[in-house]
């Protein structure tokens, strides 16, 4: 299994592939996501109004841990 994270500045759900994963944070802070080896389609939806610059990546996904995840980030529009 592969690990990642998807910080952003706020906070908004996750989906790999078009499939709902959950919420980027939760009550602890960033959530980790697993998935398998190999390239994926990480998309974020955000939840207070706000929308990501680029709301679908995809990225290659290897070589993680959960202590030390890939960070898939997202940024705001403007």
């Amino acid at each position: 299994m592969q690990f990642f994270t998807v910080p952003c500045p706020g906070k908004g759900k996750v989906s790999v592939g078009g499939s709902y994963q959950g919420e980027n944070m939760d009550g602890a802070g960033l959530k980790v996501f697993q998935c398998n080896k190999g390239v994926h389609d990480i998309g974020l939806e955000c939840l207070v109004g706000k929308q990501c610059l680029n709301p679908l990546q995809r990225v290659e996904i290897k070589g993680t841990n959960p202590i030390d995840p890939m960070e898939v980030k997202f940024t705001c529009a403007p």
